[in-house]
Order: C-alpha cells, then sequence, then structure tokens
C-alpha cells in the first residue's frame, strides 16, 4: 500500500515538470539590429560631407571679389573738350564779375556815401537841433524819403543834381519829417564852391503840416560871386 503511494506521488511530480517545461515563455536572447547601426554610420558620414561642403562654399564666397571695393584708380577719366574747357571758364568769370560788381557796389555805399545822403543827413541833423520845430512837432525827430510802407521807399531820397554856369555843384533834395506830436515835408538845397570846396545850405524850408501848418525858413544863404567872371 505504502509503495502504491509512493509511485503515485512520483508519477504525478514528473507530470507536473514536464507540463511546467512546456508552458514556460522563451526569452528571446538580446540582439541588436545591424540596420540600425548602419543607419547612424549613414547619418554621420552625410554630416561630414555637409560641414565639408559649407566650409567649400565659405571659401568659395570670400574668394570672390566685390566689384564695389576694386580700386577706381584705374578707371580711365573722360578728356575735357576745348568748348567744355572754354564754359567752364566764362562760367567762373561771369561769377566773378557778379561778385565783384555786388562787392563794389557794397564798399561805394559804405565808403562813398552818395552826394544826396549827405544833403540829407546834414539837413535832418539841422532840422533835429533846432528848437520852432521841435516845440512844433516834438522830439526825437526822424526823416524818410517817401510816404509809403515800403522800406526801399522810404530810404530812397528823392533829389537832383546839377552845375550851374560858375561851375558849382548844387544838389536839392526833398523828404519827410515826423516827431511824437506832428509831421511834415522838407525842401533843401546846398552847393559845393569855393574857397573852401565845402557844402552850404542854399535854402532849407520846412512844411509843418499837423498838428497846425507852418512854414519855417531855417537856411537862405545866397552865395557872392565875382562879378569879374
Amino acid at each position: 500500500m505504502f509503495r502504491r503511494i509512493l509511485s503515485h506521488h512520483r508519477a504525478l511530480s514528473a507530470c507536473t515538470r514536464s507540463l511546467a517545461t512546456r508552458h514556460a515563455p522563451s526569452v528571446p536572447s538580446p540582439s541588436f539590429p545591424i540596420t540600425g547601426s548602419r543607419s547612424i554610420a549613414s547619418k554621420t558620414s552625410q554630416s561630414n560631407e555637409h560641414g565639408e561642403s559649407s566650409n567649400k562654399a565659405k571659401k568659395d564666397i570670400a574668394s570672390v571679389e566685390d566689384p564695389f571695393s576694386a580700386p577706381t584708380y584705374n578707371i580711365p577719366e573722360k578728356p575735357v573738350t576745348f568748348v567744355e574747357g572754354a564754359s567752364y571758364s566764362v562760367v567762373i568769370l561771369a561769377g566773378l564779375g557778379v561778385a565783384a560788381a555786388a562787392g563794389y557796389a557794397v564798399f561805394k555805399e559804405l565808403i562813398f556815401q552818395p552826394k544826396e545822403y549827405k544833403i540829407y543827413s546834414k539837413a535832418l541833423k539841422r532840422i533835429q537841433d533846432d528848437g520852432q520845430v521841435r516845440v512844433r512837432i516834438g522830439s526825437p525827430i526822424t526823416g524818410y524819403g517817401q510816404e509809403s510802407r515800403n522800406r526801399a521807399a522810404r530810404q530812397r531820397i528823392p533829389h537832383r543834381v546839377w552845375t550851374d554856369e560858375e561851375g558849382v555843384e548844387h544838389v536839392e533834395v526833398n523828404f519827410y519829417i515826423r516827431g511824437p506830436h506832428g509831421h511834415g515835408k522838407v525842401f533843401s538845397e546846398m552847393f559845393k564852391g569855393p574857397p573852401d570846396n565845402e557844402w552850404k545850405f542854399t535854402y532849407l524850408i520846412v512844411e509843418i503840416r499837423a498838428p497846425s501848418t507852418a512854414q519855417l525858413i531855417l537856411e537862405s544863404y545866397i552865395p557872392s560871386y565875382s562879378a569879374t567872371k
């Protein structure tokens, strides 16, 4: 009886082992695919080739010469013809002539004062110093050429210059005056003759027009000429 049970137990153990070996999962042995290593190697070779091509392209770009940085001293200049040179000279001479004329006009205006302005200045100074005029129109007294808002017209002094039969030069001027209380008009004449060759008044008349009308004769002089001439 005991032997039967022992043999049956052994048989059952053997059957269990066989079943365990049959149904046990098979573990695959680790292996690396060959295609993966080949793709990595191909990518490495491609990156190297791309780097070499980019370096070569940079060298090619650096070796190309910039056309704008090339020296310009080798460019031949266009020869100037005789007509062009002559025209340039004419333009330059014309410009110099205009500049010289303008400079002379300014120099003459500043240094050589016209005669009518000299007479105007002397007459205005005489009027400003006269008490009769200051009482009527006030002080300070200013003078101007014409009744206009145009500055050039106000600075222009109407005048007349002539020489008499004795060779004496005369200058006539007329202008306007204005003070704080009134205004008027001036008529004056001066001559320049012997013996001292200085300007002298022939007459100086002031017509007061406001605030009330009046006529003032500030200078009246008749030059004495030699009767033998």
